[in-house]
C-alpha cells in the first residue's frame, strides 16, 4: 500500500472536520477549545503532504516549517483562549 497526496488530503479534511466538530460539540469555552489544534493539524499534515508529493518544489522543506509554524500558532491560540476563559468565571 502506498500513500498519495489524494489519501494525505483526505486525512487532513477529516482532521479539520472532526475538529470543527468537537469545537461545535462542546459548550464550555474551554472545550471548545480543544478542538484548534485538531484543526491546526489538520492543516499541518496537508502543507507536509504538498510539500511532499510537489513535482517542481524549490524549496522542498516549506511543507514542513509551515507545519511546524501551524503547531506553534495552535499552541498560542490554546493558551490565549484558556487564559480567556479563566477571566470569565463570575467573582
Amino acid at each position: 500500500m502506498s500513500v498519495s497526496l489524494v489519501s494525505v488530503m483526505f486525512v487532513s479534511a477529516g482532521l479539520v472536520a472532526l475538529g470543527a466538530f468537537i469545537s461545535a460539540w462542546k459548550r464550555q469555552l474551554t472545550g471548545a477549545v480543544s478542538g484548534l489544534p485538531v484543526m491546526f493539524a489538520g492543516a499541518g499534515v496537508a502543507f507536509a503532504g504538498v510539500a511532499r508529493f510537489s513535482a517542481a518544489s524549490g524549496a522542498p522543506l516549506i511543507g514542513q516549517e509551515m507545519a511546524v509554524m501551524l503547531a506553534i500558532a495552535a499552541l498560542a491560540a490554546v493558551g490565549l483562549a484558556i487564559g480567556l476563559a479563566g477571566r470569565e468565571s463570575p467573582r
